[in-house]
């Protein structure tokens, strides 16, 4: 689920959390653990950690009685990547809880000088015996470090520039290394799959499809780069569309450069 429109971008994940849980027939009690992957932060707040204030915000795990087991909230934060990166860490988490539920919630708004739509968006994840689900995760990275400059006088404080030198060819580059890695590994036709991936320049997603030659491709709908909430967005904009009766590869690629890629099998799709 995803919502836009906001300021907050603890608002709009905690309104994306709770309508995700209700899509899934999730009660929020029934939540393990809540994992943030937005990089920003409200206010520049620095602790508790995001991911706490989005649980509050949201209404999950509040109650505590006698013999319950708390919900884990925590941020993970890779950029675009993060939201791979927690499928990971989800598989990990529920391998343990068979019956158990995890909700990753993503959130970035704007200062008014970024271009890029404010959203947030979530998604619920459970086991299922009658769907093959999530892949393993595949990354595939550069060995470049970005330059950072401090900002001298009174805003020194408070301002970082960061110069990404990743363009569209070193991205695709790592990202398709990525996707292959996870078709491989999973047995899939690249034909065969919708892609889903964000859109951290305007010409990424069109190139990866190429590079690729995948079934189909998919973004997300908003303005400028989703980021964090691109991949769960793009699978609303698939379902809405009926394309998510085939397999799915999530692709995210940032700056670095770094990419992460896994493949997905919903209900009847072998």
């Amino acid at each position: 689920m995803t919502r836009s429109g906001g300021v907050s971008s603890v608002g709009q994940a905690a309104d994306a959390a709770g309508a995700a849980l209700a899509a899934a027939g999730c009660v929020p009690e029934q939540v393990d653990a809540l994992i943030n992957v937005g990089i920003y932060r409200d206010a520049n707040l620095v602790e508790p950690a995001v991911a706490a204030l989005i649980q509050q915000a949201a209404g999950i795990g509040l109650d505590y009685r006698r013999g319950d087991v708390p919900c884990l909230s925590f941020d993970l934060m890779n950029g675009a990547c993060g939201v791979v990166n927690a499928v990971g860490v989800a598989a990990s988490l529920l391998a343990d809880l068979p019956v158990g539920h995890v909700v990753v919630v993503s959130g970035d708004a704007g200062s008014g000088e970024v271009e890029f739509e404010p959203v947030g968006a979530a998604f619920v994840l459970e086991n299922s015996a009658d769907a093959v689900g999530f892949g393993g995760v595949h990354v595939s990275a550069g060995d470049a470090s970005p330059d950072s400059r401090g900002v001298t006088g009174a805003s020194g404080h408070s301002s970082l520039t960061v110069e990404m030198r990743a363009g569209t060819a070193e991205l695709v580059e790592h990202a398709a290394a990525a996707a292959r890695e996870a078709l491989a590994a999973d047995g899939i036709d690249a034909s065969s799959v919708v892609l889903l991936c964000g859109k951290p320049t305007s010409d990424f997603a069109g190139e990866l499809a190429a590079e690729l030659g995948v079934g189909a491709l998919v973004t997300d709908d908003f303005t400028g780069d989703a980021h964090t909430s691109a991949l769960t967005a793009a699978f609303v904009s698939a379902r809405d569309a009926g394309l998510i009766d085939r397999p799915l590869l999530f692709v995210a690629a940032d700056g670095g450069p770094t990419a992460a890629a896994v493949t997905y099998r919903g209900v009847g799709v072998r």
